[in-house]
């Protein structure tokens, strides 16, 4: 089938299964298009239940909706147009997609492995029109957000309620945190949200409440906005800094607030300094003992090499046992939730 409608022949009047059969044929842009001639056809994609899972959204200079592998969905200013290809397609109705209800006709070119559709400057907006369309017709999930912080509207909203995974990046001047944390309410992240900002303008804030993930990743630089006392309010069960700028007391302190609580929720802290090295010394309130039995890895592909025979354990009240490996340029800080053997 080609980007032509199909209501152009009679499929509708076929049975059923001839019907399914034709549709789960097409690849998914022709899908989509069939999906917007009308309610019924619609109706006829949705019942059918394509799959349609682990989109992943771009939301930063480039707005892109990536589907199933390998095709993606870009949304581009109407200047980025090919001007040849304009002027022989453009006024051919079967170019354009209405994406809701009084919404503009949207121009659209199909690519080999991609579409492309052209806006008059919003491409945030029709992608978000294209992101309710998706979730409707194929109850489909995200698995990545990668937005760069200026691309965030004042609202904060970005049109996706949950996602797997969340990049924020910010590569050319300060970052702000009103639209991030904003976001951050209106978003549920379900597993990693990774900052990779070049810097962060004075004022620079994120409520470290806001953060509902199972990891929190800072790459080089990007967490110059947190201090002690932000470190210490995190709820976050994996934390993991790049070239940050804690101080050894820091450290010490994050550690000590979770020996003498009754959290059973967090797993680990790693932390990669350019100038740290071993200081065992700042543990000793905390009655370390040497990591007993033979040299032990974490079952983890994060941590696959660490040889905890080098590091100190404590043990807190309620039997839980955590290890300190510190080393130059690195230091993690482990929870044995299942029990190390031997020990």
């Amino acid at each position: 089938m080609s980007l032509s409608r199909p209501a152009r022949f009679p499929m509708l009047r076929l049975p059923w299964l001839c019907i399914e059969s034709v549709v789960r044929s097409w690849d998914i842009f022709d899908v989509i298009f069939f999906a917007l001639i009308s309610k019924r056809t619609r109706q006829i994609v949705k019942h059918l239940k394509i799959p349609l899972n682990e989109i992943k959204i771009c939301l930063s200079e480039y707005k892109q909706i990536d589907l199933n592998s390998p095709f993606a969905w870009h949304f581009k200013k109407e200047s980025e147009a090919d001007s040849w290809y304009e002027e022989q397609y453009r006024d051919f109705s079967e170019n354009y997609l209405v994406l809701q209800k009084d919404a503009l006709p949207l121009y659209t070119k199909r690519m080999d492995r991609s579409l492309e559709s052209y806006t008059d400057g919003k491409e945030g907006i029709y992608l978000q029109m294209a992101m309710e369309l998706l979730k409707e017709v194929f109850k489909c999930t995200v698995e990545a957000v990668d937005i760069n912080e200026d691309s965030i509207p004042e609202s904060g909203d970005i049109g996706v309620k949950s996602t797997v995974n969340l990049l924020i990046d910010h590569s050319y001047g300060n970052a702000k945190g009103q639209k991030l944390s904003l976001m951050l309410e209106n978003l549920e992240v379900t597993d990693t949200c990774t900052f990779w900002l070049n810097s962060t303008g004075q004022g620079f804030y994120v409520d470290p409440k806001r953060f509902k993930c199972k990891k929190l990743m800072f790459w080089p630089d990007s967490a110059t906005w947190v201090t002690r006392e932000i470190l210490l309010q995190f709820e976050v069960p994996r934390l993991h800094f790049e070239r940050c700028r804690f101080s050894e007391e820091d450290i010490a302190a994050f550690v000590t607030q979770w020996f003498h609580s009754d959290n059973r929720t967090f797993e680990h802290l790693y932390i990669e300094l350019k100038d740290i090295q071993t200081f065992w010394e700042a543990f000793q309130d905390l009655n370390p003992i040497p990591f007993g039995g033979r040299a032990r890895f974490v079952l983890s592909e994060s941590f696959e090499y660490v040889d905890f025979f080098k590091g100190l354990k404590i043990v807190r009240s309620d039997g839980l046992v955590a290890t300190i490996h510190s080393k130059s340029g690195s230091f993690l800080f482990y929870i044995w939730h299942v029990q190390p053997a031997n020990t």
